[in-house]
């Protein structure tokens, strides 16, 4: 009889120690849950890439990494033009606007600015690297999609998502390779 209520007692702790939520789905339920409807919709509506970086919790195992990193450059757009290098006046508004590129917020970029975030590399001086065709589309193509590059890294998807065109991405560029653009000024 006793050996019956300690096997009972085991399948017991067993199904309800099964039935239980990781600590990260339980997390995850709880944030849908606090933030409301919208939220839910923005969270279950990832694309197939956000859906894997959330999946893997941005450490996609290595077989998935050279189809992501495709699929990801086939998201970016060129300008009509075919110029990958606009106007860096402009640049530099789409760079410190906070509701678009809001560059400042993560990087270093003219060496006057006071205000800015460390988080990603310093740009300033960037336009040291030159104005090559590889170094002017490796630029473009960073800006508009960082995940081209790095699987799931920090650096949002302007382009991507739409805060930017691709004719802003072209004047993002000029405004960090030309070297009139402040922040290349010594």
């Amino acid at each position: 009889m006793r050996r019956t209520a300690v096997a009972i007692g085991g399948l017991l702790l067993l199904g309800l120690g099964l039935s239980q939520v990781g600590p990260f789905r339980a997390r995850f339920e709880a944030a849908l849950h606090a933030g409301g409807h919208e939220f839910a919709q923005v969270m279950l509506s990832q694309d197939k890439g956000q859906a894997l970086c959330s999946q893997y919790r941005d450490k996609l195992p290595a077989d998935l990494i050279p189809g992501f990193l495709a699929e990801q450059k086939a998201l970016i757009k060129y300008p009509a033009s075919g110029k990958l290098m606009g106007d860096w006046r402009n640049g530099e508004k789409v760079f410190t606007d906070p509701k678009r590129g809001n560059c400042y917020a993560c990087h270093a970029g003219v060496a006057t600015e006071v205000a800015y975030g460390t988080m990603g590399p310093s740009l300033t001086n960037y336009g040291q690297r030159g104005t090559s065709e590889a170094v002017v589309r490796y630029t473009y193509e960073k800006i508009y999609n960082a995940w081209a590059f790095v699987p799931c890294s920090l650096m949002y998807r302007g382009g991507v998502h739409g805060l930017f065109t691709p004719e802003e991405t072209a004047d993002l560029v000029a405004f960090l390779l030309d070297p009139s653009s402040p922040i290349n000024r010594r």
